[in-house]
C-alpha cells in the first residue's frame, strides 16, 4: 500500500506530513503526493506551531501559524481552496496574529465586513480569539477556529 504524503508545491521546500494543510513556509495549499511501495515514508510533520486552525466552508482546513495568517482572496494560503467563489470575502479582508500567546482578529477594512460570534469588527481594534469561535466574512462565509489534537486533526 502506498503512503499519502503532503508536500509544499514552492520550489525546494521540504514540508512532507502526513495530513493536508498549509505550509508554515511559503502557507499555500500542501498538495497530495503518493510514493511507491516500499519507498521510506518520510517523518510527519508536527501539527500547526499555534494548535489551530480555520475550518472554511469549501471544504479547506487552514493551519493558523505562529506567526500572522493573512484571510482573502488574494491570500497565498487560500489559493485553490475556493474563496474565489465567495465575493463576499475582500482580497485582503482580515488577519489573524498572535498577541502574548494569544490568537487575535483584525477586519483589513473590508468592503463587507468581519464578524466574531454575531459582532462586527472594527478595522484597527483586534479582538481575541479561541477554539470554537466563528468567523462570518462578510455576510454569509462562516469560517470556526478549531482545536488540533496531536495528529493535526480537528478535535
Amino acid at each position: 500500500m502506498a503512503a499519502v504524503i503532503w508536500v509544499c508545491p514552492v520550489g525546494d521546500c521540504p514540508v512532507r506530513q502526513d495530513r493536508p494543510g498549509s505550509c508554515p513556509d511559503d502557507l499555500v495549499q500542501l498538495v497530495r503526493e503518493q510514493t511507491e511501495p516500499g519507498a521510506p515514508a518520510a517523518a510527519p510533520a508536527a501539527p500547526a506551531p499555534s494548535g489551530l486552525a480555520l475550518d472554511c466552508p469549501w471544504g479547506q482546513l487552514v493551519d493558523i501559524p505562529a506567526e500572522e495568517l493573512s484571510i482573502g482572496r488574494s491570500s497565498p494560503a487560500f489559493r485553490g481552496g475556493g474563496i474565489d467563489h465567495y465575493d463576499q470575502v475582500s482580497r485582503a479582508h482580515a488577519r489573524l496574529f498572535w498577541i502574548d500567546g494569544r490568537l487575535h482578529l483584525d477586519d483589513l477594512d473590508s468592503a463587507n465586513g468581519t464578524f466574531v460570534d454575531g459582532q462586527r469588527v472594527t478595522p484597527g481594534t483586534p479582538v481575541a480569539l479561541s477554539a470554537g469561535q466563528e468567523l462570518r466574512l462578510g455576510l454569509d462565509v462562516p469560517c470556526r477556529i478549531v482545536q488540533l489534537n496531536e495528529f493535526g486533526e480537528p478535535v
